[in-house]
Parts: structure tokens; C-alpha cells; sequence
């Protein structure tokens, strides 16, 4: 992905630059969590005669504007970026200590005309994408997207986890998830029903039959109930200490997750919360702790998969398609350069080829069911086509002569 570095220099003068930007192995990954983020970088200043305070603050404030326009590049498309740009200059370039967590002048030196600091500087996404979405610029340049639960619950009652997916729980909802899903659609996400998912016939479900399912068994299910996302983990009740003096006792709600794209099963995010609550009853309190647990997970889910998502919603997955009747060479040739001219689709790769059939592996920005519209829609005019099969990453088209 083609990358660029917005720079600050004076008060009301912006460019685009490929300016020095230092950035350790750690600075390439969240620091605290996917909602942080830490850059190191160089702000530079002009100086004015001996007034060296006053070019180091300027110096700082630029390196700051810069790790702030850092953040906003990986939560944005670069077509967003630039369309947006004006409107960003004064919504977050001018206000960085909304979106600055903490900051530390690593080291600093003054030349000629000209102040310099590398500045070490904690950036809040999530404070970025919330005001990004205020403004209406983030949500139109990424649609949320639908998100399957799989949660595995144990109450203190239980002696086992419980979960939908079993034949014991197919009508079963965990009370963290019932918390968590309806947090996610006050944000926005779609949340897919599983409810009777149990009695149709998606995937073999004796083969699921347990609470730890692997990841390419999630997202096998998540692609057949059609989630674009698979939240699955666990979360559970645990009673804690008695409260000396009364009959009070506390307990511990825990939830642990970690979310899927269902398309290619490749991980996007984990995270675990834990409430404490204190009750009398056992049943009431570990229900409590659950309740809180899935509260707190459900905020951060929320906030965390927004970011995950709008970060890879740019990137091209790999769709492979499977073209038979090739052997007319002519209509091969120009069904090839039309699918190369469709939106979305970054390049193609020749996988295999075969007696009346080529395999190619194409980069595409979208579902494989969208790239299978749009070639729907083309005129071949000599010949037409059939597109008789659409899996998560696998497409099969036929050429038909005229």
C-alpha cells in the first residue's frame, strides 16, 4: 500500500512529504492495545534569532501534528485522505492534544535556522475514529461489517460451558453475548442470528461439537451463516473471597475473545475483560459478573473492531478463479482484460493452466460474491459467461460461445 506522511510547516501551510519519520519494530504494532498506537517521529521548527523555547515547542507541535496524521493514514483510505483533507486540517491537525495519550522528547538539537526534536508520541484511534465518525468521513468510506458470536459460557451453576453450535444449546444465548451483540448494534454492526442455525445443514456439526473451536472451523461457520466477522472466546463466573462480616460475596466475570475474518480465517484482534460483583446469592451474582464482563468487552470490541476492520477494509484478498472453456483462445484473452478493468480488482496472477480450463489468482478489494456481480454486468458481446459456483475465496466461471 502506497503510503504518505502529512506534514505541518507554519500556521496555515500543509503538505504532503516523505519526511523523516523514525519508527522502531515496536512502533509498527499497538503498544497498549489496537486502539493505541506509539510512533516516533521528527518535528522540525524554523528558529528566530536566540529564541530557542519558542522553535523547540513549535518543533514538538509539529512532530505531534505528525504522528497524529500517522494514525489518522492507517484509519483512512488514501482517496478518503486526500478528498478530506480540508476538513481534517482544522477537525484534527489543529487540535492534537484531543488525540496525543502521552508524549516524551526523545532527544534534540538546533542548526543554522532550524529546531529539530524526535518526539516519542502515544496516539488514541480510538479518539481519532470517533471524531472521524462525528463527521461522517469514516463510516462513508467503510460499512461496518456482520458479525457472528461464537461464546462458549459457564455460570456457576453449570458444570460445563455451554454454546449454540452444540446439540445441547442450539437454542442457548450466553448472557455476555446477548450484552456484547446488542453493544455492537447501537455502534452499527450487523449481528447475524444464529438461533435454530443448529437444525440446518451449514457445516458438520459433530465435527464442532466442542466449545474451543480452531479458527478455520469458526470462520467455516461464520462463511456458511454468511458473517463477514466470527467473535468467538469464552466467558465465565467464578465466585472470589467472602466479605468479612457479612453474608456478602464477590465474584468474577470473565470474558476472553478474539475475532475472524471469516473469508480467510485471519485473526483481527483479542481482548479480555473482568468484572467483579458482589452478591449474596450465587446464582445472581455470577450472572451479575457476566453481565459486567460482557459490557466491558462488548465497549471494547466495539471500539477495537471498528479500527480493525477500517484498517483492513483497503487491502486486497486474493480470489481464486477458475475459468473453463478456454480453449476458445480469443474469448479467454479478452474475458482476462475486461476482469483486469474492474474496480477493485489490484492484479492477476496465473495460478495454473489446463486443457480448456486457467486457474488465476486475483487481488481484489471486496467480496468474491461482489467481483461476481460486476462481471455479470459486462457486455463480452462474442461470447457470455456462467458463473456456476461462489465460495469465500474461490470463484468458477464458464465461457460461452455465441
Amino acid at each position: 500500500m502506497r503510503k504518505i506522511l502529512i506534514k505541518f510547516s507554519g500556521l496555515m501551510f500543509w503538505s504532503f512529504s516523505l519526511a523523516l519519520v523514525l519508527m522502531t519494530s515496536s512502533a509498527l504494532q499497538a503498544q497498549a492495545s489496537a486502539t493505541t498506537k506509539t510512533f516516533v517521529v521528527v518535528g522540525t521548527a524554523a528558529m528566530h534569532g536566540d529564541n530557542v523555547s519558542a522553535a523547540r515547542e513549535k518543533a514538538i507541535a509539529d512532530g505531534l501534528v505528525t504522528a497524529v496524521a500517522l494514525m489518522t493514514q492507517e484509519l483512512l483510505k488514501i482517496d478518503s485522505l486526500v478528498d478530506n483533507f480540508s476538513q481534517l486540517n482544522g477537525l484534527l491537525f489543529d487540535q492534537t492534544s484531543t488525540f496525543i495519550q502521552g508524549y516524551k522528547v526523545l532527544t534534540e538539537a538546533g542548526q543554522d535556522k532550524s529546531y529539530r526534536v524526535i518526539v516519542k508520541a502515544t496516539v488514541s484511534g480510538k479518539n481519532i475514529s470517533k471524531k472521524l465518525t462525528e463527521a461522517g468521513i469514516l463510516r462513508a468510506s467503510t460499512t461496518l461489517p456482520s458479525v457472528l458470536f461464537l461464546i462458549a459460557e459457564q455460570n456457576l451453576a453449570q458444570e460445563a460451558p455451554l454454546f449454540w453450535w452444540g446439540p445441547v444449546g442450539s437454542s442457548f444465548m450466553p448472557i455476555s453475548e446477548a450484552v456484547m451483540a446488542e453493544r455492537l448494534k447501537e455502534s452499527g454492526f450487523p449481528i447475524v442470528n444464529h438461533r435454530g442455525a443448529r437444525n440446518r445443514f451449514l457445516v458438520d456439526w459433530e465435527d464442532i461439537n466442542k466449545p474451543d473451536l480452531t479458527d478455520l472451523e469458526a470462520a467455516e461457520l461464520g462463511a456458511a451463516l454468511k458473517a463477514d466477522v466470527v467473535v468467538l472466546g469464552t466467558s465465565f463466573a467464578t465466585p472470589s473471597t467472602n466479605i468479612m462480616g457479612s453474608a456478602m460475596r464477590s465474584f468474577n466475570g470473565t470474558v476472553t475473545l478474539r475475532a475472524l475474518r471469516s473469508d480467510a480465517a485471519e485473526p483481527m484482534l483479542n481482548l479480555t475483560r473482568t468484572a467483579v460483583t458482589v452478591s449474596e446469592d450465587d446464582t445472581v451474582g455470577g450472572k451479575e459478573a457476566l453481565v459486567d464482563a460482557g459490557a466491558m468487552a462488548g465497549h471494547a470490541l466495539t471500539e477495537e473492531l471498528t479500527i480493525a476492520w477500517q484498517k483492513q477494509a483497503g487491502r486486497p484478498s486474493v480470489v481464486e478463479v477458475v475459468i473453463v472453456g478456454t480453449n476458445q483462445l480469443a474469448n479467454y484473452v479478452k474475458f482476462r482484460k475486461t476482469l483486469n478493468t474492474i474496480s477493485g480488482v489490484e492484479g492477476i496472477r496465473v495460478k495454473e493452466i489446463k486443457p480448456n480450463e486457467a486457474t488465476l489468482l486475483v487481488e481484489y478489494i471486496g467480496k468474491p460474491q461482489d467481483l461476481a456481480s460486476a462481471l455479470m454486468q459486462q457486455n463480452f458481446k462474442s461470447f457470455g459467461i456462467n458463473i456456476f459456483e461462489i465460495t469465500p475465496d474461490n470463484l468458477k466461471v464458464e465461457l460461452i460461445s455465441g
